[in-house]
């Protein structure tokens, strides 16, 4: 069953469904969301100013309290889209982010990091190769403690085949 609310800020003018639709009340029509970025959003209107706001975040105001005063809005299914009641919760900054990588959303080995300089066959030149690091980094973009890690185990293990003995990396000799 569907349930409106207000729209908290907005409670003369607008309504949010549980199934994550936008309502005017005085024209009585559901707006089309836009989509920016990743999210859905929409432009509602007060005192004459109009102001575009994440769709996620007004259905999470109204029916749920955050009562932790968490700072983002997760979707539980991972469907950025789906702005449904049921598939938003509150969350940490890291709560949210570690929730992403638990379900695939984003990856932090090697080269799916979306931070990564290095693929596969540049480790495996490094890890490999009798050049210096300074070389090494020179020719990769890449600062030598990261050629360094990479050939002493510390990182890219899953692709240099080496047991990642990081635990060991700030122990004193």
């Amino acid at each position: 069953m569907e349930i409106w609310k207000n729209v908290v800020g907005y409670e003369e003018n607008y309504v949010c469904s549980s199934k994550g639709e936008i309502k005017s009340i005085k024209r009585n029509k559901v707006l089309k969301p836009n989509k920016s970025s990743l999210y859905y959003s929409v432009d509602l209107c007060k005192s004459g100013e109009i102001k575009r706001h994440l769709i996620h975040r007004i259905i999470a105001t109204a029916f749920h309290e955050n009562v932790e005063n968490k700072e983002q809005v997760n979707h539980i299914n991972g469907n950025k889209l789906d702005n449904s009641v049921n598939n938003l919760e509150w969350v940490t900054r890291s709560e949210n982010q570690l929730h992403s990588i638990r379900i695939g959303l984003r990856h932090t080995k090697g080269e799916n990091n979306s931070q990564s300089k290095l693929n596969r066959d540049n480790v495996l030149d490094i890890f490999r190769s009798k050049e210096n690091l300074s070389q090494l980094a020179l020719k990769y973009k890449v600062s030598k403690s990261t050629i360094c890690d990479i050939k002493r185990g510390y990182s890219w293990t899953h692709i240099t085949g080496m047991p990642n003995i990081k635990k060991n990396k700030n122990a004193s000799t």
